[in-house]
Parts: C-alpha cells; sequence; structure tokens
C-alpha cells in the first residue's frame, strides 16, 4: 500500500496527474478543491461553483459551495445517495455542464469517487425520461 504524500495516512485515493503525488481523498480534495484548506486571510474570498455555477463566499479558497461538496466528499451510503440527489437536482433544472456526463473528464478532474456518484446521477436522469 503506498502513503498518502501529504498525511502519510495509509490509504491511497488517486495519482494525481498534475502534481504526480499519491494523494488520500482528504488531501486530493484539499490540494484541487480548498475543501478543508485554512484560512487564507480576513476577508471572505468569492468564488464559483464547479458544479452549479453559483457564486459563494469562503473564508478560504475553494472551488465548490456547500451544497456540492458533497459530491466529492461523500464516505457512507447516506452521503452518497445525497450526493447523486444533489447532481440530479442540477441535471432537473438543466445547470449541470454538459462536460460533466463525460465519464473520462470527471475521473481525470475529480477523481474516480466523484466521478462515480456523477456517472449514477446521469444514468439514473436518463432512466427518468
Amino acid at each position: 500500500m503506498v502513503l498518502c504524500e501529504i498525511c502519510s495516512k495509509g490509504e491511497e485515493y488517486h495519482t494525481c496527474l498534475t502534481c504526480a503525488k499519491h494523494l488520500c481523498r482528504g488531501c486530493f480534495n484539499m490540494v484541487h478543491f480548498g475543501i478543508g484548506a485554512p484560512r487564507s486571510g480576513k476577508s471572505m474570498v468569492y468564488g464559483t461553483c464547479i458544479f452549479c455555477g453559483e457564486i459563494f463566499a469562503r473564508n478560504a479558497r475553494m472551488q465548490v459551495c456547500d451544497k456540492c461538496e458533497i459530491i466529492l466528499t461523500w464516505t457512507s451510503s447516506m452521503n452518497f445517495l445525497a450526493a447523486v440527489n444533489r447532481i440530479s437536482d442540477l441535471i432537473r433544472a438543466g445547470r449541470l455542464d454538459s462536460k460533466l456526463r463525460n465519464e473520462n473528464y470527471c475521473k481525470t478532474n475529480f477523481g474516480s469517487h466523484a466521478a462515480q456518484v456523477i456517472m449514477d446521477a446521469v444514468d439514473g436522469s436518463r432512466i427518468d425520461r
């Protein structure tokens, strides 16, 4: 088993293509999306969510809003269901970017964990039609 190169946990989740490191899920989400990152300063940082496109404010640089954070961070079956429901809501509202329907794009940009949620929600939306 390969250790995470940042926190030395005994779990490997992703070998990042951009930084070429073996990272656990928590460190991968912190490095690439800012989830769990320390404060960046005293003021609020505004960003646009990569999933729903909403503008949100946080005290750290992030790429994902509170509502969509579950898509990247799920650990249990209940969280998985909540993440699928969030993607399904975005599909019904017509706010899901069309490139997120491509499995290879999701795996390379978000990792296989998040890609699984996105693809399950997309497949479920096809059944509903």
